[in-house]
Order: C-alpha cells, then sequence, then structure tokens
C-alpha cells in the first residue's frame, strides 16, 4: 500500500475495537476445487483499481 501510494509509514497497532474481527479463516479452496473458479484480482490489482477511482473521482 505505502509502495502504490509512494509514502513511507509503519503501522500504528493499538487495543482492538469491540467489532474488529481479529482472525479469518477465508479461504477460496473449496471454490477453486467445486467450481474450478480462479480469480481474475489479487489485492494489488484491486488496490491500484481503487486508488486510480478516487484519483479521478474526489
Amino acid at each position: 500500500m505505502c509502495e502504490q501510494l509512494g509514502v513511507n509509514l509503519r503501522p500504528q497497532y493499538v487495543t482492538p475495537r469491540p467489532g474488529d474481527i481479529r482472525h479469518s479463516l477465508a479461504d477460496i479452496t473449496k471454490a477453486r476445487k467445486c467450481l474450478d473458479y480462479q480469480p481474475d484480482w489479487n489485492f494489488t490489482k484491486g488496490f491500484t483499481e481503487a486508488i486510480e477511482w478516487y484519483q479521478e473521482n474526489l
């Protein structure tokens, strides 16, 4: 994210807020196997598209 935004920041870890998700077991292995699902997007591609949209629209 910092590379895409051209900034040099470090995360600041603070006390969790009510409702924060502490652990995720998200996994698309079953969708790949059962549905032959292959995602077209990854985090970097999605983040880049989002940054471009915000720069053009805000």
